[in-house]
């Protein structure tokens, strides 16, 4: 008989890493050409699968995260402010005398707008290495091309979480996402997954991607998230909280982090729904990404905070039962 190996992380996150740079309380029109705005203090946070890596371990997860950073100023102090967060970086690969991409995010009309600053990647990738530490569950970027850590980790039992990004060359084709076939799940948003369905309704779409993997969900904005019961076969919708938008960056990377947890739990679909979207609706009232993303702590104060006679009360009572920082290897 095989030993049985003991993952390292709960979660590790394995994917595109940047340098975000949020600006918030942009007025409706956004910015003009020829006009300068004044507008409240910007924030310099750590992005892309950062995100998930830090709102994971915000509630406790034991986190690692794999990327590709470059030895710049921003890089390294990000790596440092992901450390502080509580997350496991060892494994990131550092090039030298390669810019760490950058985003600019310019939140206004209950809206974004993004620009992103990247340089010729330096050669070696850590997304197409034959395998990373044991995980429970892993996070992956989906690629167009064959990463083999990623039927590796499957293969030993991790449960992969696919997600992608906007399909630039407009053809939104899932069976490009080579490695979507290994994946546990998959969470687009709704917009990319009416896209690759070529379906109309976020139910439909989400049957449609349940031929392609086993637990499929599909984020919905302000209005929450869906995804597909493995015991009934019907879908379970949840909406999302009633909060004002700030900043949407990072959301549903949030999401993500969220529904990993689930994955670590034995919690109905709806349950395990329900704290991803809570996570990723209390990150989007305040501006910062996942350096927002709710704490254990911050949970329950939220929940305390709810009166008795607010259906969300009985909704969410499950989160006072998250009850300490271990609980997620404890299952």
């Amino acid at each position: 008989m095989d030993d049985v190996v003991t993952p390292e992380f709960e979660l590790l996150a394995v994917g595109l890493f940047f340098n975000d740079l949020v600006f918030a309380g942009l007025p409706p029109t956004g910015p003009q050409p020829g006009v300068e705005l004044r507008t409240a203090p910007y924030l310099g946070v750590p992005g892309g699968i950062s995100n998930s890596a830090i709102a994971a371990a915000r509630i406790g997860l034991n986190v690692g995260m794999v990327a590709d950073v470059g030895d710049d100023t921003l890089g390294r102090g990000m790596l440092e402010a992901l450390e502080r967060e509580g997350v496991n970086t060892r494994n990131c690969l550092i090039h030298r005398d390669w810019q760490t991409p950058l985003t600019v995010i310019l939140n206004y009309a209950d809206d974004r707008a993004m620009v992103t600053a990247e340089t010729p990647h330096p050669g070696a990738c850590v997304l197409r290495q034959r395998a990373h530490p044991r995980a429970s569950v892993s996070i992956a970027h989906l690629q167009p091309f064959t990463m083999p850590w990623v039927s590796e980790a499957a293969g030993a039992g991790t449960k992969v979480i696919g997600d992608s990004g906007w399909d630039e060359s407009g053809v939104w084709d899932l069976d490009a996402l080579v490695d979507l076939r290994h994946c546990w799940s998959f969470t687009p948003n709704l917009t990319e997954a009416l896209h690759y369905t070529r379906t109309s309704t976020p139910e439909a779409a989400v049957l449609a991607l349940a031929n392609y993997v086993k637990e499929p969900a599909v984020t919905l904005g302000a209005d929450g998230a869906i995804a597909l019961d493995l015991v009934s076969g019907d879908p379970v919708r949840v909406p999302g909280l009633p909060v004002t938008l700030m900043d949407a960056s990072g959301a549903g990377d949030v999401f993500n982090a969220g529904w990993a947890a689930g994955l670590l739990t034995d919690w109905p679909l709806a349950q395990r729904l329900k704290l991803a979207v809570a996570m990723a609706s209390l990150t989007v009232a305040k501006p910062g990404g996942a350096t927002t993303a709710p704490t254990l702590g911050q949970l329950w104060r939220w929940l305390a905070s709810l009166s008795s006679d607010d259906p969300l009360a009985d909704e969410y009572a499950f989160i006072a039962d998250i009850n300490t920082h271990h609980y997620w290897g404890a299952r």
